[in-house]
């Protein structure tokens, strides 16, 4: 038996052992370090919650936007050609909305794992999923709950006598008794987060699929957790190629963009194609140029009467070889567009650098306020600024028949009130949301906290080290 020093066994040990490992501390400046800049996600999100206000805005008051001209034999107009009508004809918010949550999701627990912290990534994606509903339904159903008091009040009968065939369909109408519209308020929280229809505020449809896409994202990493990268890229492509020919509503805005944000996650920690990409600039930005213009324009596929222009009738004809049957073409070109758009962006340094400017940060900061909030917003103060407060007159009258015959639907005010009331109305929509984002949600992340700690087993104790007595000694 050789002679034993415990000091020789504590030294291999640590020369052994690395101090640090890939993605988890070191210095800032290595590439892949996980502390990299992703303020470009909350930028993008800004951008996207900006747009879901517009589209709503093109929607209410100029819906012939959504076509690629104001009747067949028309001229088109300037905001309705090819990339300029993105911004007015929808569609392009939400299905970024479910990229981010994708992406934004898989970030930390694929660093833990490429880390070597398998434990904690399983941790992280246990407390993550258990905190997601509670994070969305909390601020929603505070949402709804004000929603429903303005109805009380009658805050929507302006919208639901205005031209505005819009904020009619969409403004709720008051059930009979105050006992009803209680009942409803609590049947409306179920539907909400069963089948998406909200009366109160119909935007929320959208909350329901995000939180299954999250879902998704969740159980997908703890599947592949223990996979090789490239295996996992090719479970991330094989799913997006599946969502792809899978004709049930919704899957190209939601479930497709929510894996191809994971994959774009796990991406940006490979070594290998950070330094392909930087290597190759030139390349680089020509792809990224081509994949930029060709994602507008295909997410400029209009939403109403393709067949009213030569590009979108020929974008309708091939929709029927590259796309399964039965599907909202709209949302399948413009799931593609995003995709392509979202490449350039991931592959383009300066584009992030443009998304990371402070008023984009703060835009992105507000988004979910902004969302929440807008539509009832709209329906309300937005109304009384172009109808009137009151919604008069509003007199039934009777012909010579003795039918009553309906008052005329009110008129909007002239254009100038247009031109100030909607600057002023986002300038309030934006108000409102930074409050709820500096009150509202930090109430919900509390009560969400707390809830955790309340039903969370504690976090087990750390084991004493074990002695080195312990250790097999080496024998000669």
């Amino acid at each position: 038996m050789s002679s034993y020093n415990p000091s020789h066994i504590y030294t291999r040990l640590r020369e052994t052992i690395p101090l640090t490992l890939p993605w988890n501390g070191g210095d800032p400046n290595v590439k892949g370090d996980p502390r990299k800049s992703v303020k470009w996600i909350d930028g993008l999100r800004g951008i996207a919650s900006f747009l879901v206000v517009l589209t709503h805005l093109a929607r209410a008051w100029d819906y012939d936007l959504f076509s690629p001209r104001d009747n067949e034999e028309a001229s088109p107009r300037v905001l309705q050609w090819p990339i300029l009508r993105i911004p007015w004809q929808g569609r392009i918010g939400v299905t970024i909305f479910a990229f981010l949550t994708g992406y934004v999701c898989a970030l930390k627990p694929i660093k833990l794992s490429r880390a070597g912290n398998s434990a904690g990534a399983f941790s992280t994606i246990a407390r993550s999923a258990f905190r997601r509903p509670p994070r969305l339904i909390f601020p929603a159903t505070i949402a709804m709950v004000i929603s429903w008091v303005m109805a009380q009040c009658g805050a929507f009968t302006v919208a639901n006598r205005s031209d505005c065939w819009w904020c009619r369909y969409a403004a709720p109408d008051l059930e009979d008794s105050f006992y009803k519209e209680v009942i409803r308020l609590f049947k409306n929280f179920l539907s909400t987060w069963t089948t998406g229809y909200m009366a109160y505020d119909d935007h929320q449809w959208a909350l329901l699929p995000l939180l299954k896409g999250s879902m998704l994202v969740y159980i997908l990493l703890f599947a592949t957790m223990y996979c090789k990268f490239r295996y996992r890229m090719m479970i991330y492509i094989g799913m997006i190629l599946y969502f792809h020919q899978d004709n049930a509503k919704d899957t190209e805005t939601f479930q497709l963009q929510c894996v191809y944000g994971m994959l774009l996650s796990d991406l940006s920690y490979d070594l290998t194609f950070k330094e392909f990409v930087d290597y190759h600039s030139w390349a680089r930005k020509v792809v990224a140029a081509f994949l930029a213009i060709f994602g507008l324009l295909v997410a400029g596929y209009p939403g109403e009467h393709p067949e009213w222009s030569s590009w979108s009738n020929y974008m309708l004809w091939l929709a029927q070889y590259i796309f399964p049957p039965d599907v909202n073409i709209g949302k399948r070109y413009t799931a593609i567009g995003v995709d392509c758009i979202i490449m350039a962006i991931y592959i383009s340094p300066s584009t992030k650098e443009f998304l990371s400017n402070r008023l984009l940060l703060w835009l992105g900061k507000q988004s979910f306020a902004v969302y929440l909030v807008h539509g009832t917003l709209l329906r309300t103060v937005l109304c009384w600024m172009l109808y009137g407060i009151s919604g008069q007159p509003w007199e039934e009258t009777v012909d010579a028949d003795g039918n009553v015959v309906p008052p005329a639907w009110l008129h909007i005010r002239p254009p100038w009130v247009v031109a100030i009331s909607i600057p002023a109305w986002i300038i309030l929509v934006y108000i409102c949301a930074s409050l709820w984002t500096n009150y509202v949600d930090p109430f919900c992340a509390r009560m969400t906290q707390k809830l955790e700690n309340l039903m969370f087993e504690e976090d087990e104790k750390p084991q004493p080290p074990m002695p080195l007595t312990s250790i097999p000694m080496p024998t000669t």
